[in-house]
């Protein structure tokens, strides 16, 4: 399945979300519960003052051919409706 997306905030935590600090050298320590669940390999994209960190799958390929499966009979325009309305409802 593709990535889960964990964000890191400064001065606020989100439930479920883990504090973790870098060290001198620029290094993150991921939890081992994340790594298992994740994976060992990460995209970083800062957004501001934010890092968000993106799991990478192991065959991406794989991934989206079980995505694509899934999919129901509809138009990308209402796939991206559906999309964008569960992504706001998730953040209220």
């Amino acid at each position: 399945m593709c990535g889960k997306i964990y964000v890191f905030l400064p001065n606020i935590l989100i439930m479920g979300a883990t504090i973790v600090k870098m060290d001198k050298g620029g290094r993150i320590h991921i939890p081992t519960s994340l790594k298992d669940d994740l994976g060992p390999r990460f995209i970083i994209t800062r957004l501001g003052d934010k890092l968000i960190l993106t799991s990478i799958p192991e065959d991406p390929v794989q991934d989206l051919e079980e995505i694509g499966k899934s999919i129901p009979d509809k138009t990308i325009k209402e796939l991206r409706k559906e999309i964008l309305e569960e992504a706001y409802n998730d953040i209220r």
